[in-house]
């Protein structure tokens, strides 16, 4: 009998084995050498159990406390960080555009990334993220900007999109040890993305949409969406949206995100790319003490984690707060708040009336 689950990171009922035996000893053989990446761990895991012994001490903190905010003012300031917030760990998770690099190279995303952080929370994690992204700036400072466009483009590839081990495989039911993409956890999220109006762009292929990027990008869509339904009236519509930012965070991105940013940040991925692209160009001990362009990708991975502790409980607050705000009053506020200007990022998510 499977351990009774004492939390809801052991409640996971996405546990696959495979019916091919010969599947199960290749992944058996690559554990041996990428044991501390958290999903080939995941690929290796049988059964209930078996997890919740691997995650013992693995669980990310969702214990801190919220923002209460106490007016309409309040809750609309703290809707704004949010959105912000998720706006630029989208911006880090997917492919990069040339405004961001600039960003990055030049200190700005930094900025922009504190001065959102900052007011939501504090966090000793946050002050980690800041020094790998102080370090990028220093040292990247008199670089060709084309020239770190282009590595940080190739790093970002090289941590999530090639096919040479070490690399992330950043889906959901990889990292909840479905064994696979294209499967019932896709198949969930999916769903979700068409309750509420979206598709994948065509024109970027057939991704999964498990995949971290997307998911990143759906909750920023949603806080978007609540934001917009306010300024509307459409008070009903602004607490449904609210309500599923919740299940959202709640039954998909808090169970494996934080998995994947502490593959991302852990400093034997940082060696074992070292060993796979720079071993033969320069010492690997050196390497994995100097600051190179994967270490934007670290920090961000530091900000996203911490971002999904925090917010864990804070959209429950959230909740509680909107039931007795004022609709009128909210949606004058919510009107007060700028758009957001997504016509120069990569999206891939886009309503189908659009």
């Amino acid at each position: 009998m499977p351990a009774k689950p004492r939390d809801i990171f052991e409640e996971n009922d996405h546990i696959r084995w495979y019916y091919d035996p010969e599947l199960a000893r290749d992944w058996k053989t690559f554990i041996k050498k990428f044991k501390y990446l958290f999903w080939i761990n995941s690929m290796n895991i049988k059964d209930r159990d078996h997890w919740v012994k691997f995650i013992e001490d693995k669980k990310p903190n969702i214990s801190h406390k919220p923002l209460f905010p106490q007016d309409e003012g309040a809750y609309a300031d703290v809707q704004a960080l949010r959105r912000d917030a998720y706006f630029q760990m989208f911006r880090a998770f997917t492919e990069p555009t040339r405004e961001l690099s600039h960003e990055v190279q030049k200190g700005e995303y930094l900025k922009k990334v504190l001065s959102v952080f900052d007011n939501l929370f504090e966090d000793e994690k946050v002050d980690m993220a800041a020094r790998l992204l102080a370090g990028i700036n220093q040292v990247f400072a008199e670089t060709k900007p084309e020239k770190f466009y282009r590595d940080i483009e190739a790093e970002r590839f090289t941590i999530f999109d090639d096919d040479l081990l070490p690399y992330l495989s950043g889906y959901e039911s990889v990292y909840r040890s479905e064994k696979q993409i294209m499967g019932e956890l896709t198949a969930e999220v999916k769903s979700l993305y068409e309750k509420e109006g979206y598709d994948i762009l065509k024109a970027k292929g057939n991704l999964p949409p498990d995949e971290a990027k997307l998911e990143i990008e759906f909750m920023l869509k949603l806080i978007d969406d609540e934001v917009s339904a306010w300024r509307s009236g459409n008070r009903e519509k602004a607490i449904e949206l609210l309500n599923m930012q919740k299940d959202f965070l709640h039954k998909h991105m808090i169970h494996w995100l934080p998995w994947l940013c502490d593959d991302v940040a852990v400093p034997e991925f940082k060696k074992g790319i070292a060993e796979k692209f720079r071993g033969d160009v320069r010492d690997i001990q050196s390497y994995t003490g100097e600051v190179v362009e994967m270490d934007f990708y670290r920090g961000a991975a530091i900000l996203l984690e911490t971002l999904l502790e925090h917010d864990y409980n804070q959209i429950e607050a959230l909740e509680r707060v909107a039931e007795n705000l004022n609709s009128e009053k909210l949606k004058e506020t919510m009107r007060e708040l700028p758009e957001m200007d997504m016509k120069k990022e990569n999206c891939f998510l886009i309503r189908r009336s659009e």
